[in-house]
């Protein structure tokens, strides 16, 4: 049986997922994900906890559906965060996570990473998030088997759903089956917009859903000095927010499309079960 039939529907079904990520991030990120939550096409967002605005995101928090990101790389060059916990693997040079998934993978202590990322989910519940699910930034547990184990062992251990992007064949082993085999629930594809033209991509992506959950993963944020100051991509964020909640076209794509939108609530729901 599949995911989509566990959540209670028929098998050729074309479930949406659509999350906003970053959220922590800064405060032109808050601001925008909390708008696509409550008047855009948004259903979730994801939480990176280690980030500087974290906490102004906590403070807005009023039960939306939130996941926690794992977060175990500061990418951008000088603005700069690190872990909540004693971790000297997960540092660089300057003192803050490395900057790519390959620095990580390189020096990362797998203990170090399952204590940091069980105190981030942790950190989130004590601010008072009914935490829904479990991303990862850069998607950087899912590629290499012994960092996924951990992100497996922490979905089973608070019992979420995950996301898991990438192909098994390019990572070299079965990562959504062992997923699949212990009881975890996560999106059959999760998709990012292109750079360019956002409504063409996502009138695309609408166009072509194949039967089962598709995840659209946006990133956006407000166009702001700071947002610029921080993001080189700012301006590809800008038009993400701009899709996600100031566009008639898109709700009017949804609406006659054949997509049923969810939540990650309906699958940590259907996991529990």
């Amino acid at each position: 049986m599949s995911i989509a039939e566990q959540l209670g529907y028929p098998a050729d079904s074309k479930l949406l997922l659509i999350t906003c990520g970053n959220l922590g991030c800064s405060h032109a990120a808050n601001v925008s994900v909390y708008e696509a939550l409550h008047s855009g096409i948004a259903a979730c967002a994801s939480l990176m906890i280690p980030c500087p605005w974290s906490r102004e995101a906590a403070a807005n928090y009023r039960g939306e559906v939130i996941g926690v990101e794992l977060t175990l790389n500061a990418p951008y060059d000088t603005y700069r965060w690190g872990p909540l916990t004693y971790a000297p693997s997960l540092l660089d040079g300057d003192g803050g996570f490395p900057r790519t998934p390959s620095d990580l993978w390189d020096h990362a202590d797998t203990d170090e990473v399952s204590r940091e990322c069980r105190v981030q989910i942790e950190r989130a519940i004590l601010w008072g998030f009914d935490v829904s699910y479990l991303g990862v930034a850069l998607n950087v547990l899912s590629p290499r088997p012994e960092f996924f184990d951990v992100y497996l062992e922490l979905a089973e251990e608070f019992n979420l759903p995950i996301r898991l992007q990438g192909s098994e064949k390019d990572y070299g082993f079965p990562f959504k089956q062992l997923a699949w085999e212990r009881g975890i629930f996560f999106p059959d594809q999760v998709v990012q917009l292109r750079q360019g033209d956002l409504g063409k991509a996502f009138t695309e992506v609408l166009e072509n859903l194949p039967a089962g959950i598709t995840e659209i993963l946006l990133h956006p944020a407000l166009d702001t000095d700071e947002q610029r100051a921080l993001d080189p991509n700012w301006s590809h964020a800008q038009k993400e927010h701009q899709l996600a909640s100031h566009n008639a076209t898109t709700r009017e794509l949804l609406a006659t499309s054949d997509a049923v939108l969810i939540n990650y609530d309906l699958l940590r729901q259907a996991q529990r079960r």
